[in-house]
């Protein structure tokens, strides 16, 4: 399934109810890294040298949120739902993180040795190192949902529950990401259909977009979005 993949269906429901909030939630969050990933590979064949630099900061930004993401899952997310859900009710997930990491971490080796300098861009062999996992992690990605579908969740959680989760969650993501290039990322690979993701508040959104975003302006060019979440043209691949 060669990129640009398409984007995960919302799970039905409603993204304020705590139950339904789970899967909905996941999906919109797993659809910032299916974007990401296929602008990288869209813009990868024709970066002109002199934003390679940019570019790279942009594709290390959509690694280390998939990284990010995942970390968060193994450590916090999974383990504080596993102690209702039943313990390895959620260790489907974490197994297949193990299928497509290692081909992820050569990917970010590879774009910070070019970031660095020390080794010359190949737009060609970029593409080809995404595409070693891509599959494998889209697929992933689609699977997860469904292990955090609304009745099952609901069977043995209550809201209070769900919202003190989530609440220590929030704090954990927003306490581990550099604000200068996650928080734009989440803008610029946002879903015009889920503009409610992520759910930050308000004035952290207007922060995102008048200073946060100003350090590595030009690395967000690459995203398939504007700073206002409005959808940009994006090159054609044949990769």
């Amino acid at each position: 399934m060669p990129a640009p993949y398409p984007l995960l269906e919302m799970p039905p429901g409603d993204f304020n109810n705590m139950f339904d909030y789970q899967a909905i939630n996941m999906a919109a969050a797993h659809n910032t890294f299916i974007q990401g990933i296929n602008a990288m590979v869209a813009h990868a064949p024709t970066v002109p040298l002199q934003k390679v630099h940019s570019f790279m900061i942009f594709s290390l930004t959509v690694v280390d949120s998939i990284h990010h993401h995942h970390d968060l899952e193994e450590h916090f997310l999974f383990p504080e739902l596993e102690k209702k859900l039943g313990n390895g009710a959620l260790s489907g997930n974490v197994n297949e993180h193990k299928e497509f990491v290692p081909q992820l971490v050569e990917l970010k080796e590879y774009l910070e040795t070019v970031k660095a300098g020390e080794q010359k861009y190949d737009g060609q062999l970029l593409v080809d190192k995404i595409h070693s996992f891509s599959d494998t992690m889209v697929t992933h990605l689609n699977n997860e949902i469904p292990s955090l579908e609304s009745s099952r969740i609901r069977a043995v959680f209550t809201e209070k529950e769900l919202k003190d989760i989530d609440s220590r969650f929030m704090k954990l993501v927003l306490k581990k990401i550099e604000f200068s290039t996650s928080m734009p990322l989440s803008v610029v690979c946002g879903n015009p259909d889920t503009p409610w993701f992520p759910p930050f508040p308000l004035p952290l959104k207007w922060a995102t977009r008048w200073w946060f975003a100003r350090k590595y302006s030009e690395a967000w060019e690459f995203g398939p979005l504007d700073l206002y979440g409005n959808p940009r043209e994006m090159p054609k691949s044949n990769a």
